[in-house]
């Protein structure tokens, strides 16, 4: 598996944690960019909040 696989999976992966964990409403969701910011900057912020997007679209498939 190449970097870029693991870089991706590992984002998914914490996307789907997240959205597990009740981060759904925008409330919650402006408070997790601000943390995610705040630790590792904005463009990653910004990263993740983008594949959370994605993966709740595809909730069905992972969500049990």
């Amino acid at each position: 598996m190449s970097t870029e696989q693991v870089n991706r999976q590992l984002l998914e992966t914490e996307a789907r944690d997240w959205l597990r964990r009740g981060y759904t409403n925008s409330q919650r969701v402006a408070e997790l960019q601000e943390l995610i910011a705040s630790k590792r900057g904005n463009a990653a912020a910004k990263r993740l909040l983008e594949e959370m997007r994605r993966q709740w679209t595809h909730r069905a498939e992972w969500m049990q």
